[in-house]
């Protein structure tokens, strides 16, 4: 079954090799194809760990041991960027990858030089480090799940379930595997610990490999594209044109479009607060799916959120300059939830905080 193993691994390893330089030669440049490139060598340095002819020699081991540490958080940072258009990762993401991955390499560096950490180190350099990539690998999972339904990129739809709902159950098995592994063990005999140690790393190596080549297969059935799905979101204007390509420009759906300028501009519909795609196809008496071909196609917003922010951000402004009304009431006013998420969207489009902007800075 080692064997089997190896073979597997050599097998998922290549799929994700493949992957990468198909990345990295056909969508160069871009912030997610990057990461996806990231993700690929940890996730193969993960696998290669399991090779006894590699994972033999302590250097080499250290180092693959560092890039499948870094594998919860290439994933998560992946679907930060593909689902939520995140352009910059969130300082308490980077905080938690940064602590997580300290530890746990600190904690391999002082075994490897033969020093003996006791329970603080197993709890602080394996146990937290532990928690905190699951905990990540955990939200990959909603990620995937939630806001489906506001996706305006149908293509991502439906690669949202199947890629990362499926990788981030694999890294929270294997996680898993490895928290519960020693206990399990304990109750079996040594040659049933074997058998049970090989069966699990023959799921963990078949899910990845059948995973990869599943993904694999989907970036050629969307080849033409891939790169518009991995592109940099860019910052929303207040003023957003009708999207141009060359000199053919994309007619929208005139009669649909019509409708939804009205829901907006004249409604203000967009003032409701949690306010879904699914509430404004009733409204308009229409299909989810033509009002995201429509608004994407026509604003070139990637998600229903960033649709709503373009005319709650641009009601507040005016509101920021013709009024004394404070900021709290504004937010919550043009249909945001917190203060927070106010803030946020305003300086994405803005390039500066509300107060900025009212002050004049």
């Amino acid at each position: 079954m080692e064997n089997l193993n190896a073979l597997l691994a050599g097998l998922a390893i290549s799929q994700l090799l493949f992957l990468g330089c198909y990345i990295v030669f056909n969508v160069p440049g871009h912030r997610m194809a990057r990461i996806l490139v990231l993700f690929s060598l940890c996730l193969s340095g993960f696998l290669a760990g399991g090779i006894p002819v590699l994972s033999s020699h302590p250097a080499v081991d250290l180092v693959l041991d560092s890039l499948a540490i870094l594998t919860p958080a290439m994933l998560w940072l992946f679907a930060m960027s593909f689902f939520k258009d995140e352009r910059h990762i969130p300082p308490y993401g980077a905080f938690l990858i940064g602590v997580y991955f300290l530890l746990r390499t600190g904690d391999s560096l002082l075994e490897l030089q033969g020093y003996t950490t006791g329970a603080w180190g197993y709890y602080l350099g394996y146990l937290l480090p532990t928690v905190i990539m699951f905990g990540l690998s955990l939200h990959v999972v909603y990620m995937g799940i939630e806001g489906r339904r506001a996706d305006l990129l149908e293509q991502r739809r439906r690669l949202r379930l199947p890629f990362v709902i499926s990788m981030g159950v694999v890294v929270i098995f294997t996680l898993s595997f490895g928290v519960l592994s020693p206990l399990i063990q304990r109750m079996l005999s040594p040659q049933g610990s074997q058998l049970f140690v090989a069966g699990v790393t023959l799921v963990i190596y078949s899910a990845v490999f059948l995973w990869t080549l599943g993904l694999n297969l989907a970036t050629f059935q969307i080849l033409p594209v891939t790169e518009r799905l991995l592109q940099n979101p860019q910052r929303i204007s207040p003023a957003r044109p009708e999207k141009t390509n060359g000199a053919r420009t994309v007619l929208p759906d005139s009669r649909l479009m019509e409708k939804i300028n009205g829901a907006m501009n004249e409604q203000k519909l967009y003032k409701e607060r949690g306010f879904t795609i699914a509430q404004l196809g009733n409204k308009l008496s229409t299909s989810e799916q033509r009002l995201r071909t429509t608004i994407n196609q026509t604003m070139e917003f990637r998600n229903f959120n960033q649709f709503l922010n373009h005319y709650r951000i641009r009601e507040a402004a005016q509101l920021l300059k013709d009024s004394d009304e404070s900021i709290a009431n504004i937010a919550m006013d043009v249909g945001y939830n917190s203060l927070s998420a106010f803030n946020k969207a305003f300086k994405e489009t803005y390039g500066r905080t509300p107060r900025d902007y009212r002050a004049g800075d």
